[in-house]
């Protein structure tokens, strides 16, 4: 993570972020979270558009892997995530679905619960690809603009709280 912080003032660095996390609906190892406060906090005057990009590309990659699960459908998934249908994740989720529909989706987007769970059921429950990509992307918006508010300020407010200014500029990052 520290090497790909070096790049965090380029131009193309938020579509980058924002790549990494649509394949992190497929990958699930990629820290789309950190990444994101991270990089707020090193270029705190871009907190809007590092979120917005990592918004966009989270949205992007749960209508990709929505498009692939109506096409082929549970037994596809379950190749890839053997057991997911055992989890927690995906039991808890299940339930609430069922209650409640596009709300879980919402929560679980906005949340820092891993929203694979809540796409593949809305997915293979037939939710329309237009209100599940709506959904998620103001979930998603919802959280990662939080996020990236936190970290683009969170170096001002340790310093005012416990006049971590030092700490802060051998971490690389400039505090005014």
């Amino acid at each position: 993570m520290r090497r790909l912080q070096r790049f965090v003032d380029r131009v193309w660095y938020p579509p980058f972020i924002g790549l990494l996390a649509a394949l992190d609906n497929f990958v699930v190892v990629i820290p789309n979270d950190g990444i994101l406060i991270s990089s707020s906090m090193l270029t705190p005057k871009r907190w809007f558009v590092l979120a917005l990009s990592v918004s966009v590309g989270s949205t992007l990659g749960a209508l990709g892997l929505a498009v692939l699960l109506e096409y082929f459908g549970l037994p596809w998934i379950l190749e890839f995530y053997p057991a997911l249908d055992e989890s927690s994740a995906w039991v808890w989720t299940a339930d609430f679905f069922h209650e409640y529909g596009l709300l879980v989706v919402f929560l679980v987007a906005a949340s820092p619960v891993v929203q694979q769970p809540a796409v593949i059921l809305a997915s293979l429950a037939n939710t329309p690809l237009l209100e599940l990509t709506a959904v998620i992307f103001v979930g998603r918006l919802l959280k990662f603009m939080i996020m990236a508010y936190v970290g683009s300020h969170a170096p001002g407010l340790l310093k005012k709280m416990w006049g971590l200014k030092g700490e802060l500029r051998d971490a690389g990052i400039e505090v005014k």
